[in-house]
């Protein structure tokens, strides 16, 4: 499957997300923010990042921007509790959005759609 970069500050929803992600085959690191998920992305970057908005040490969005200047390929999901955030990730650069809380078939389905457009865009 994918490998997926996992940046959120929320303990319990990372390791969710993690455990969700890793039952269903995809290889997954993981950071509680956005610098740290920059740091792992330059360590050796992702099939698709998962970033959370707001979080305690670091902005989403500024960690979307960050990404889309490195690596402009990489799909992106943002998930955030507040939908007026969402929308600006998107128009910043994130592929998709998932407004919290959301199922984990919901973010399986997201995480197909993101690796489907990416390999379109790419052929």
């Amino acid at each position: 499957m994918a490998d997926i970069l996992l940046i959120e500050d929320d303990d319990l929803l990372r390791e969710y997300l993690r455990d969700g992600l890793r039952d269903t085959n995809h290889c997954v690191r993981e950071a509680a923010s956005g610098e740290k998920g920059l740091a792992l992305f330059g360590e050796a970057a992702a099939e698709l990042v998962i970033t959370d908005l707001v979080m305690d040490d670091g902005e989403g969005v500024s960690t979307i921007l960050a990404l889309r200047e490195s690596c402009p390929e990489t799909p992106i999901i943002a998930i955030s509790g507040n939908p007026l955030y969402l929308d600006s990730a998107l128009k910043l650069g994130a592929n998709l959005g998932l407004l919290k809380p959301f199922t984990m078939s919901t973010m399986l389905d997201a995480i197909t759609k993101a690796l489907q457009t990416s390999v379109a865009k790419s052929a």
